[in-house]
């Protein structure tokens, strides 16, 4: 029995040396020298550190001689896990398991299959013509969407798509043809036609489908998917990252479209609204004449988003912070949580919702839009505290405050009141009104200026109907006086600032700072609309629609989770001065994960691109080491794995 199986080996040690034989002699102009050398058992258990802990895996070591020089390399086999999974408590367990699995007897259940059925490993080692190198047998393609794809998996959308796909009875890739929208979103943003057409710029396909159609039967599945994913990646980050939700920032924009007309409402039988229309004209942050629709976005404190909503293009600001609440905060185990919003969101109705949802408020409002009374104690300098340089002021008073809900139901409660005056934020209003303050002082200085008003200065107008003296009616168009005190004040009152808040244990300060964390969605917003290019929008259904901004969510939350790992890495906040500008930009991400790349070279190797300075940041925030250089395609499907498991969040 023992010579039949000492027969079969020796068989097959020469079967395979002929196939090396014939491979080089096949790639002779090729390789200018290879030598294959046989030896014993060359895989073993590996311990690496990632993200500072242990982690174990099955590797084999191997080497390559380039240039004349031997290098040796290692190729992880099969990921294990943490050490602390295993680790049965008693002395020397590393050195132990390691000792098993050299013996063929590992003691961690489920690496037998590898030494069962395992050939005969080899050391290789190969000599590159140099030269020839350059001659790649195909068009370089994207590498850099692999730690994409590891984030998509580790996000948990892609169990939601295939959950959903296995109770549905779908044949199409759906998870295939939503990775390939949502990366193609992040590397190379354009229309959901072109996006598929370029399917094939990647290293290994994303989706296996070659039917347009499935990309927009893909798209009605994101949208009717869409609450479930948003609530699982709020899941994952939570257990990965934890989310700071002590407080957390919501703004609304909108995205115009390229038509002209509005979407027609659905109404019932008498007439009613039942659903409004997505597109409609409305007030554009672009100034756009074409219909809009209104996004939502909730950012927690760490500058990472939440969730997303939309509302019809004619909705106001107001309008949609209750039902994004309802919709997202609310439902989520969040605990407490502070809303930081701007003055267009600050009414009675949507205070009244957060506080009878145990949250917080942070809201502005407009000085020039207070009362009377407040007004006038803004401009009171008692109070103040001033900083040292003479820079920056600010003081705070509590008060008593009634509001009413949606149902009428009237609410009394304590509020901080803060208003602040920053010197940078009085030259930068001068500036932007420099114009209209030079127009004010020119109608001071020649009132008959007033016949050609703009609108903008009409609260400042008093209109005179009748002549005091002789009573007589007369024309309000052509007798027009100034009113030189809201004149003054309008101009006392730039840099000026209030904020209204429901935390009055919190000081000034603290008030203040979260208040300003507001620019983070600002930036967001930003991203969506100029790296993402999330405007304009060309598909036109209702499911649609909110499928592309599902998609510019998830590619949006990857870049802040790829920059929130840079910043720790490096060592700084996430909401400092600098914001997300002070670890890595989105377009500098883009660019890094684009330039990324690998070459197919005779002989079945493959070259990858030197890491620029950007990609090897973003690859050492992940803990993530890709030293292969002249990777096989096995080789280089192992390294889209390691990205796959690497510490992405």
């Amino acid at each position: 029995m023992n010579i039949k199986k000492n027969l079969s080996k020796a068989a097959k040690n020469r079967g395979f040396l002929l196939a090396i034989f014939f491979f080089v002699w096949y790639n002779k102009e090729d390789v200018s020298g290879a030598l294959f050398l046989y030896g014993g058992l060359k895989m073993y258990i590996d311990c690496v550190k990632n993200s500072g802990k242990p982690y174990l895996r099955v590797a084999e070591s191997y080497s390559i001689k380039e240039n004349g020089i031997r290098k040796n390399r290692k190729r992880t086999i099969r990921n294990i896990g943490p050490l602390s999974r295993f680790d049965d408590g008693k002395p020397d367990f590393l050195k132990r398991l390691k000792q098993s699995f050299k013996e063929g007897r590992p003691i961690i259940d489920g690496l037998s299959d590898l030494l069962e059925n395992k050939p005969i490993s080899r050391r290789v080692v190969i000599e590159f013509d140099r030269e020839a190198e350059d001659d790649c047998m195909s068009e370089p393609k994207n590498i850099g969407y692999f730690l994409l794809d590891g984030l998509y998996d580790a996000l948990g959308i892609y169990d939601v798509l295939n959950k959903h796909k296995s109770m549905t009875k779908i044949e199409y890739d759906l998870n295939g043809l939503a990775k390939l929208l949502v990366f193609g979103r992040v590397l190379c943003p354009d229309s959901k036609v072109e996006t598929f057409r370029e399917r094939n710029r990647y290293a290994f396909d994303v989706a296996s489908s070659d039917s347009l159609i499935e990309v927009y039967r893909a798209l009605d599945c994101l949208n009717e998917k869409s609450e479930a994913i948003q609530k699982r990646m709020n899941h994952k980050i939570a257990n990965r990252i934890g989310r700071n939700t002590e407080v957390c920032f919501y703004d609304v924009t909108n995205y115009y479209f390229e038509i002209e007309q509005n979407d027609e409402d659905i109404l019932d039988k008498d007439g009613n609204v039942i659903q409004k229309g997505l597109r409609k004209k409305g007030v554009s942050k672009e100034k756009k004449s074409e219909p809009i629709v209104q996004m939502g976005l909730f950012i927690d404190d760490n500058g990472i988003p939440i969730a997303y909503r939309l509302f019809p293009g004619n909705d106001t600001d107001q309008t949609t912070l209750r039902p994004a609440l309802k919709k997202s905060i609310d439902t989520m185990q969040f605990g407490k949580v502070i809303i930081v919003a701007d003055g267009g969101l600050n009414n009675g109705k949507n205070i009244a919702h957060i506080l009878k949802e145990g949250n917080g408020y942070i809201l502005s409002k407009s000085t020039k839009k207070s009362s009377k009374n407040v007004r006038k104690w803004i401009l009171d300098e008692e109070g103040y505290e001033w900083n040292e340089k003479k820079t920056f002021k600010a003081k705070s008073m509590i008060r008593e405050r009634t509001v009413e809900d949606e149902d009428g139901n009237k609410m009394t409660f304590k509020e901080k009141l803060i208003c602040y005056w920053s010197k940078k934020h009085y030259d930068r209003e001068v500036k932007e009104n420099e114009k209209f303050i030079e127009y004010l002082n020119s109608v001071i200085a020649n009132p008959d200026k007033l016949k050609d008003k703009p609108r903008k200065i009409e609260k400042f107008l008093d209109k005179m109907e009748v002549d005091r003296e002789t009573g007589e009616v007369l024309d309000t168009h052509t007798h027009l006086s100034l009113k030189m005190d809201k004149i003054r004040e309008y101009m006392d009152l730039m840099g000026y600032y209030t904020i209204m808040t429901s935390e009055t244990e919190k000081t000034d300060r603290e008030i203040i700072n979260k208040y300003h964390g507001l620019s983070r969605i600002e930036d967001s917003f930003r991203i969506i609309k100029s790296d993402l290019e999330g405007r304009p929008v060309y598909v036109q259904t209702p499911e649609h629609i909110n499928a592309h901004f599902l998609i510019c969510f998830i590619a949006l939350t990857m870049i802040r989770l790829i920059q929130y790992k840079v910043l720790k890495f490096q060592g700084k906040d996430t909401l400092n001065e600098d914001g997300w500008d002070a670890g890595i930009t989105a377009e500098r991400i883009k660019k890094a994960l684009n330039s990324f790349q690998a070459d197919a070279l005779p002989g079945g190797y493959y070259r990858l691109t030197k890491p620029s300075e950007d990609l090897q940041l973003i690859l050492d925030s992940l803990g993530i080491h890709a030293d292969l250089k002249l990777p096989t395609i096995s080789e280089l499907r192992q390294l889209k794995y390691s990205f796959d498991k690497a510490s992405v969040m």
